[in-house]
């Protein structure tokens, strides 16, 4: 039931006689479906919104420009319930979670329609034909799409679904209609690396433009793995020749297409002990959800930032990552101390025991880990600054159900979440 909760005042909504409290049941004379049909629409020009209010069917037309909102609202019943996912992949990060933990982490959704919303990674696995179809004729563009390998019988083994439709034929079709995508493998040694990563960066390429880039990621193996398939971890070895494929087959899509097609993320460059690409390498930065170029964006915010410095902010300051992004803001750190020698800041390395320590991102560390980190230390500032991928997407809560206000009591320290390499520079840093 799609129920509009409130209407901004002067909206389009308003304006064409709809209420708050009707429930839309069609646009253009055809049921609508799902939040998807909204936000199609919101982005029309002309069309008809049907509604029911109080039991009387009642039809409104539209007339706007395409980019003005109609200005609406829904309740929260109204929103997308997600589909959930057909695989057991043999890397599904879910089932290598501890148990015990809140419900909501061990929810595995692989929606078409929240790919197109959130950005969110689907394998199309369990996408009808009927699904296919409203994608093409209404342009549900761009779609994110976790491909793994496009060898079908590898595929099938990876998702641990011998069902799963043929990948490459299916985002052909897409493409032929006009559909976007990005693209992922995460990278398993022994499976899908070495020639059947070749096939699959390929085979990829030839749907280019429409799918426009591919990253390649790193396998993550937690230490909550008992009763798991075997999968060998990414080591130094691995991930030095994984790179040294992916930029080798890239430079002959950038020889022919002046950009950039498939890009292995930055933990893939930090196993390797290799210095990570510059922030001009990225393009369009479509693919920093999925680690890359998260530390050269960073890295270019922070010294965006730093040129409108005019002095060190009061007080001492702790920052608090992973073990993966701990050199890498040390770098930037330390260039903000060589121009503002006053500068107190340090940094608090997180050792994640709470994932297992092969788990080295900042984005996985959690509540408890970090009040370990920081007990029996006396270098610990007045404040701690962590980024924001530390929590929830939707509230201030760690992965272990930690809140930041729990953190903030256990701590008795001042807390500020940084998004990006900006504000972090902005926080310890005065700046014009």
């Amino acid at each position: 039931m799609i129920l509009i909760d409130k209407l901004d005042n002067r909206s389009v909504a308003k304006r064409v006689g709809l209420r708050a409290g009707d429930v839309i049941t069609a646009f253009d004379g055809e049921a609508v479906r799902d939040m998807l049909d909204v936000a199609y629409y919101d982005s029309q020009s002309d069309f008809t919104v049907t509604v029911d209010r109080k039991g009387k069917s009642r039809t409104f037309t539209v007339h706007k420009s395409a980019n003005e909102p109609m200005g609406w609202d829904f309740s929260e019943d109204s929103y997308i319930e997600p589909r959930w996912c057909a695989n057991r992949c043999v890397f599904c990060f879910v089932d290598q979670l501890p148990k015990g933990q809140r419900k909501t982490l061990y929810v595995k959704d692989d929606d078409w329609r929240l790919s197109f919303v959130s950005g969110n990674f689907v394998t199309l696995t369990n996408i009808s034909d009927e699904d296919v179809e409203r994608i093409k004729r209404k342009r549900f563009s761009p779609l994110y799409v976790s491909v793994h390998a496009t060898d079908d019988e590898l595929r099938r083994r990876l998702l641990g679904n011998a069902h799963a439709r043929p990948i490459l034929p299916l985002m052909r079709e897409l493409a032929d209609s006009g559909i976007t995508m990005y693209t992922q493998v995460v990278m398993c040694p022994g499976l899908n690396d070495g020639e059947a990563l070749d096939k699959t960066m390929r085979e990829l390429y030839t749907l280019y433009p429409a799918v426009q880039n591919l990253a390649v990621v790193p396998v993550g193996l937690t230490c909550h793995r008992s009763g798991l398939a075997q999968l060998t971890p990414v080591d130094k070895a691995v991930a030095r020749r994984t790179i040294e494929q992916v930029e080798r087959f890239d430079e002959q899509c950038f020889a022919e297409t002046h950009k950039h097609f498939v890009y292995c993320s930055d933990e893939m460059y930090v196993y390797a002990d290799r210095e990570l690409p510059q922030y001009d390498y990225y393009g369009d930065f479509e693919q920093l959800e999925n680690g890359v170029g998260l530390i050269a964006d960073m890295r270019y915010q922070f010294d965006l930032a730093m040129r409108d410095a005019v002095a060190a902010r009061k007080g001492r300051f702790t920052v608090v990552t992973g073990v993966a992004a701990t050199p890498y803001i040390r770098q930037v750190l330390d260039r903000a101390k060589a121009r503002f020698p006053e500068s107190d800041v340090n940094i608090v390395t997180v050792v994640n025991r709470f994932f297992g320590e092969t788990v080295t991102v900042a984005g996985l560390v959690v509540g408890r880990d970090i009040v370990a980190a920081l007990e029996g230390r006396e270098d610990v500032g007045d404040t701690l600054l962590l980024p924001r991928v530390m929590l929830r997407e939707t509230e201030d809560v760690f992965l272990d159900g930690m809140t930041l206000d729990e953190l903030k009591a256990i701590t008795g320290k001042r807390i500020v979440i940084t998004a990006d390499g900006y504000e972090l520079c902005r926080a310890i840093l005065e700046c014009d």
